[in-house]
C-alpha cells in the first residue's frame, strides 16, 4: 500500500505539487483577516454577561477609558511652585489630546467654599507660579481631605500626582489608541523638557490597551525570528 502510494506521488509529482500550492493558498487565504486588536473586549464573548452589563453602564452613562499621567516631582513635594505650575501647564494641555472628554487633576479640581452668605466654586490651583506661602499651605491643607483628591489624584505625602484623561473613542478605526497613546507620550515628553524637574509617567485603561499590539510587533521583530532559526537548525541536525 505505501509502495503504491509512493509510486503514484512519484509518477503525478507535479499535478501532487500543483494541488499542494493550491491547497496551501487556499488555507492561508483566510490570513487576510488577521489583524492587531488593542481593545480589552476582543477578551470576552458578546454574549459574556459581565461584557454585556459594563457596555450598559458605558451607553447610559459615559465611557470610562482614561490616561493617567502619574506626575513625580525629583524634589519630592508637589505643593510647590514649580510642580503646581507643570500640574496646570498639562492639565491644559491634555485637552488636546484626540477624543479627550474630561481631565481631572489637583489644579483644576472645583473647591467650594462660603463668604457670607456666597457658595464660592473655583479651581484650587490658579497661576501657580505666583502662589505665596500661605497659598500653597492653603492648597496642601485642603488637597489632603478632600476624598475626591486623597488617594486618586495626590498621595497622601504629597510626594506624587496625577492627571486624569477620560477619552470617547469611537470605536470605527483601529488606530484610535494608537494615536491617542502616541500624543499622550508627546506630551508627556515636551512636559518633561519643559519642566526637567517633573518625571511623567503614563498609565491607565488606554496604555494598556495600546501595550498589547506593541508587544505583538516587538516579538515580530525578534522572537519570531530567532524562534523559525531555532526550527530551521533543528530540522538540520535531525535531517
Amino acid at each position: 500500500m505505501v509502495e503504491l502510494y509512493t509510486h503514484l506521488i512519484i509518477r503525478w509529482r507535479y499535478v501532487v505539487l500543483l494541488l499542494t500550492l493550491a491547497t496551501v493558498m487556499a488555507i492561508g487565504y483566510g490570513a487576510q483577516k488577521l489583524s492587531f486588536s488593542n481593545d480589552y473586549r476582543m477578551f470576552f464573548s458578546p454574549e459574556n454577561p459581565q461584557l454585556q452589563a459594563f457596555e450598559a453602564l458605558q451607553n447610559t452613562y459615559t465611557k470610562s477609558d482614561n490616561l493617567l499621567f502619574v506626575l513625580v516631582p525629583r524634589s519630592g513635594q508637589v505643593f510647590s511652585r514649580d510642580s503646581l505650575a507643570a500640574v496646570e501647564a498639562l492639565t491644559e494641555q491634555a485637552w488636546r489630546i484626540p477624543h479627550s472628554l474630561r481631565v481631572d487633576s489637583l489644579t483644576n479640581f472645583q473647591h467650594s467654599y462660603a463668604e457670607g452668605d456666597d457658595l464660592i466654586v473655583a479651581p484650587l490651583v490658579e497661576a501657580a507660579a505666583g502662589l505665596s506661602d500661605a497659598e500653597l499651605e492653603r492648597v496642601r491643607r485642603i488637597a489632603l481631605v478632600e476624598p475626591p483628591l486623597l488617594d486618586r489624584l495626590i498621595a497622601p505625602d504629597g510626594a506624587v500626582t496625577g492627571v486624569n484623561v477620560i477619552v470617547q473613542l469611537p470605536g470605527k478605526r483601529i488606530d484610535e489608541v494608537p494615536s491617542v497613546a502616541a500624543s499622550a507620550r508627546e506630551l508627556a515628553a515636551r512636559m518633561e523638557r519643559d519642566f526637567p524637574q517633573m518625571e511623567i509617567r503614563l498609565t491607565g485603561l488606554v496604555i494598556m490597551n495600546n501595550a498589547f499590539p506593541e508587544a505583538s510587533r516587538a516579538d515580530m521583530q525578534t522572537l519570531y525570528p530567532l524562534m523559525f532559526g531555532v526550527v530551521l537548525v533543528t530540522l538540520a541536525l535531525l535531517l
